[in-house]
């Protein structure tokens, strides 16, 4: 295999409302990116517990065999993390990584090489992730949120050892095993029923959920005052100045004097919704050229000075992303399962 342009978070792409979890996602977003990147090669990664609930262990295997995914005992993330340091590569992958900032600065800002993977109308689509600036406080969080979530076994539990065998090869491979079903050689375990190796289990992976099931909801802000939150419909929403001519854009300006409303443009995004139920934002064209940031770092008037988004192009959106409309008067927070 050429040497990886993206590191896929196989995991996190394969994750659906249903199970079991689709691993054709996984291949769809390898050849889409594969297509738009020709000569380039792509890695995924997926952790190891993710594997029993995939549904098509067939192209798991093809996909194994073939040097291009591979299924990880540890922390996904941090392997991913560490693969896409050691070769300069992207990411796919709708986590944040906001825990892992101190140690990958590159993750901070808007020019990180992190992307999102969307299904529109059957298609992939690519958007850069605008991961933001995050403070020491919300890294530190992050981290220990990520230690709660370890899974770690306490010290009278039983140890236990996982099988290295492909699930065809051994009707346990794959699967947890206690201390009665393997063999110790020296330092190192096996499986007593195919003999392949045995890890044992420092820490069990929790599963990681999949898409928010709970509806989309915008909370709009003006400044840090939330004066409205509205839920977004299947057929999505348009934002803007509105008035009598524009009955199809619902307003974020009310309230505002003239010339803060002004900054706003009569049609200035439009949030939709992708083939998963998750947003997408569009900022609109128009002839002046108001615009948006996703995930600004501001400046010290609280203005937004990075994050601009292009017109005409989509942006995925991820629950706790902040739109700043303008020069940030009005701010739209996104939302997930009915939080604001």
């Amino acid at each position: 295999m050429s040497v990886p342009g993206v590191i896929i978070d196989a995991s996190n792409v394969a994750a659906t409302k249903q199970r079991p979890w689709p691993f054709s996602r996984v291949v769809a977003v390898r050849d889409a990116w594969l297509k738009k990147h020709p000569g380039a090669g792509a890695l995924a990664v997926l952790d190891a517990s993710v594997r029993p609930v995939l549904g098509d262990q067939r192209l798991v295997e093809q996909a194994e065999r073939a040097q291009w995914l591979e299924v990880h005992q540890g922390d996904a993330d941090d392997r991913i993390l560490a693969l896409a340091h050691q070769y300069g590569a992207d990411i796919v992958s709708r986590d944040n990584f906001r825990y892992a900032r101190r140690e990958h600065p590159w993750l901070q800002g808007n020019g990180s090489r992190v992307w999102s993977a969307r299904h529109v109308g059957g298609e992939v689509v690519f958007s850069p992730r605008q991961l933001g600036v995050a403070t020491e406080e919300e890294i530190e969080r992050d981290w220990q949120r990520k230690r709660a979530k370890a899974g770690l076994l306490s010290r009278d539990a039983e140890e236990r050892f996982r099988c290295t065998s492909e699930p065809a090869g051994c009707p346990r491979g794959g699967q947890v095993l206690l201390p009665r079903q393997v063999n110790k050689d020296g330092s190192r375990w096996y499986c007593r029923s195919c003999g392949y190796e045995a890890v044992e289990i420092i820490a069990e992976p929790p599963l990681p959920e999949g898409p928010a099931t709970g509806p989309v909801q915008v909370a709009v802000q003006h400044g840090h005052t939330v004066r409205t939150v509205i839920p977004v419909p299947a057929e999505g929403l348009t934002l803007g100045r509105a008035s009598r001519s524009r009955p199809g854009v619902t307003d974020v300006t009310e309230g505002l004097g003239r010339d803060e409303a002004g900054e706003i443009s009569r049609t200035h995004l439009r949030i939709s919704l992708d083939d998963d139920g998750l947003p997408m934002v569009e900022h609109v064209p128009e002839p002046h050229q108001n615009v948006t940031f996703l995930n600004p770092e501001l400046d010290f008037a609280s203005r937004p000075r990075s994050g601009r988004l292009a017109t005409a192009t989509p942006y995925a959106l991820e629950d706790g992303d902040e739109l700043h409309l303008g020069p940030g008067t009005v701010r739209l927070r996104i939302s997930f399962g009915g939080g604001t």
